[in-house]
């Protein structure tokens, strides 16, 4: 806070204008986010997802069984978080999608995320066993991580066991091992997974980095703790 106290007085001294060099903060930190942190949605993504977004709703209005819609409307919000929304978009659509590994997934999710862990795992487990290796692997991470909120760390793990062997560098799944490990009193192998969080990380390319950092740092926070 201090720092960009500093930066703002040294900035108007130059500028000669504390709306500039306000600006200029502003820019600066949108930048830095932007390339190491990821932390600010991206505006121009943000703006076309609400443009489809409407648009997807008009469609649904003239067509209220349009599966395939009902399912893209569905996703947008699951990754908005507002799971009961998707749900929602979801039932319109499980008729027609119970085939589709993919929707099965995110119906899945969005049902454990709502409440329903139990049909929620219903879905996921039809999706696996439909396509084991859909999105490479992340079914197997995001149930994991259900079970792991809700304090059920028996039931990720043989989640979280599948997961890795898909993707062998994740440093979230390597975080989320390491964490469940930890829980079920494993505490030496719990700690090897969260020193391969950290070491996948240093390995990433910039652009991976961004999206592994969050998950590296609560790694080496447990790390610090000793566990």
């Amino acid at each position: 806070m201090l720092s960009k106290f500093f930066l703002f007085y040294v900035l108007y001294w130059m500028l000669g204008n504390p709306i500039i060099a306000l600006l200029v903060i502003l820019l600066l930190s949108f930048t830095i986010d932007r390339t190491f942190f990821g932390i600010v949605p991206d505006p121009l993504k943000a703006f076309k997802a609400a443009g489809r977004i409407k648009e997807l709703r008009r469609i649904v209005e003239i067509n209220p069984y349009d599966a395939r819609s009902l399912k893209e409307l569905g996703i947008f919000m699951f990754e908005k978080k507002k799971y009961g929304k998707a749900v929602e978009y979801f039932e319109k659509a499980a008729n027609k999608m119970s085939d589709d590994a993919e929707f099965n997934y995110y119906y899945g999710i969005s049902l454990a995320r709502n409440g329903d862990i139990r049909k929620g795992w219903e879905y996921i487990a039809a999706a696996l066993e439909a396509s084991p290796g859909l999105k490479y692997g992340e079914p197997y991470l995001m149930m994991a991580e259900v079970f792991i909120d809700s304090g059920d760390y028996k039931s990720a793990l043989p989640l979280l066991e599948s997961f890795v062997k898909i993707h062998t560098s994740s440093s979230r799944g390597f975080y989320q091992m390491g964490l469940v490990k930890l829980k079920l009193g494993m505490k030496e192998e719990g700690m090897q997974y969260l020193k391969k969080s950290v070491e996948v990380f240093k390995a990433s390319p910039r652009f991976k980095r961004k999206i592994d950092r969050k998950w590296a740092w609560k790694a080496r926070a447990l790390l610090k703790k000793g566990i």
